[in-house]
């Protein structure tokens, strides 16, 4: 399943396919963000039809609801944000999937994994960027390079499995060096 940027990007939007998701959160109980400038409707994607709408919820968190224009798809998440070094970061974690208007939960056995986005807000653009496998493969690669991965054999997606402090300190350190394509979303007045 690949989440494609624009979902993520909005803080996430539809089903593509080959995404790199992690078992922990990027977050710690202690240490999430608020960013108000998040909060609002955003449009993307082809024809600027998908939506992503982006509510707080509490202090820590925030309700995200990407919709698919085209399937009439809703994919909701809950999302925390946190602020590395100079660099912001929405953790995603599935709550919700509605398929033509009806739920559709995930299989037995199966659990939602957190998807890490890189954000930035610069008036009425959001921009957005996820975690690309082929860019986590690529780093994997380089000497030293501390953080723990497994393919699926279902769907070829990557699965992240290292320690949230691992993550916190790999992503403070190379904010960019495993994300993809940049997507933009504009604010919806």
């Amino acid at each position: 399943m690949r989440i494609s940027t624009l979902v993520i990007a909005a803080l996430a939007v539809s089903l593509l396919g080959g995404c790199a998701s992690a078992v922990s959160p990027l977050y710690t109980n202690t240490d999430t963000v608020t960013d108000p400038a998040i909060v609002g409707s955003w449009i993307g994607g082809k024809d600027n039809q998908d939506t992503v709408r982006i509510e707080k919820m509490n202090e820590a968190s925030y309700h995200v609801t990407v919709h698919d224009a085209k399937s009439g798809d809703d994919t909701v998440y809950e999302a925390h944000l946190v602020k590395l070094s100079n660099s912001s970061f929405a953790d995603l974690l599935l709550t919700d999937y509605r398929h033509a208007g009806q739920n559709a939960d995930l299989p037995w056995g199966a659990v939602a994994l957190h998807e890490i986005v890189k954000y930035q807000i610069a008036g009425d653009d959001l921009s957005c960027s996820i975690v690309d496998p082929d860019a986590l493969k690529k780093s994997a690669q380089l000497p030293g390079f501390p953080l723990q991965f497994r393919d699926t054999k279902e769907n070829g997606d990557t699965v992240i499995l290292s320690t949230t402090d691992e993550l916190r300190r790999y992503f403070s350190a190379h904010p960019v060096d495993i994300f993809g394509e940049v997507d933009h979303l504009k604010r919806q007045h």
